[in-house]
């Protein structure tokens, strides 16, 4: 089972791919969820494990599926 620290993590690192993949700032992106900037980084950078709603919202601002935005299961 995958610890809830590396699943921040790669959560975090899967956003921060598909924003910029966006082009997407953070502050653009936060506009976009209607969250704040700092918030956006915080989930960056996996100092804090967004819930699945929030996960929604972010997959629907960056126009992907939410389960691209979770770990692959291999």
């Amino acid at each position: 089972m995958l610890a809830k620290s590396r699943f921040t993590e790669i959560v975090g690192g899967n956003i921060r791919k598909y924003r910029q993949k966006a082009g997407l700032s953070q502050d653009e992106l936060a506009a976009k969820c209607g969250f704040y900037r700092t918030y956006i980084n915080l989930v960056e950078t996996a100092k804090r494990t967004p819930s699945s709603y929030t996960l929604y919202r972010f997959a629907k601002a960056l126009n992907v599926a939410v389960e691209n935005l979770y770990p692959s299961t291999v």
